[in-house]
């Protein structure tokens, strides 16, 4: 089974996060990742993971501030948004190599905006921690290759989202 490690650094959250929900985050991240179905419909960093693999993922909490210029930093858009991934850059050959270690691959970073996270969920009309679960979800996601530009792919990334969600008893009711 695959093992995944979950680094969260929530130190610069503007908004207290509970353990539930630091919990619920590790929770998504896992549930995504040990997915195959999810890891199958991924793109190529997705095909590049095998069942027994260690993988690492860090997770970042910051301020609408703090986005705002990673956005900018590296999308070139000055606005806050409300979840960025970064995915790893790691070669086939960089890959093997760790495997042989026994290093864990380091699948990559997601930063989640917890202002945006709060006024989406009272937007939507739903929990904090439900908003801030979907983020997660949907940055995992994005760090398995999928996207959200076509109407296709827009449909298959919100079913992924769901279905993880669903998995783990996070609805949108309060």
């Amino acid at each position: 089974m695959m093992r995944v490690a979950v680094r969260l650094d929530h130190e610069r959250s503007p908004v207290r996060v509970t353990r539930e929900e630091l919990a619920d985050i590790r929770k998504c991240v896992n549930r995504c990742l040990r997915s195959r179905t999810i890891r199958k419909a991924g793109g190529s960093m997705a095909g590049l993971l095998r069942a027994d693999d260690s993988v690492e993922v860090c997770v970042a909490l910051v301020s609408d501030e703090e986005i705002r210029a990673l956005n900018l930093q590296y999308r070139g858009i000055d606005a806050e948004t409300d979840v960025l991934s970064f995915w790893s850059d790691l070669g086939v050959e960089e890959i093997e190599r760790l495997r042989e270690f026994g290093d864990a691959l380091p699948l990559g970073d997601i930063v989640i905006s917890v202002d945006r996270a709060v006024d989406q969920a009272e937007r939507f009309g739903h929990p904090f921690r439900r908003e801030l679960a979907y983020l997660t979800v949907h940055g995992v996601l994005h760090l398995l290759g999928y996207d959200h530009e076509g109407e296709a792919d827009r449909t298959a990334m919100r079913s992924a989202e769901e279905a993880v969600l669903s998995d783990l008893g996070i609805s949108r009711e309060p």
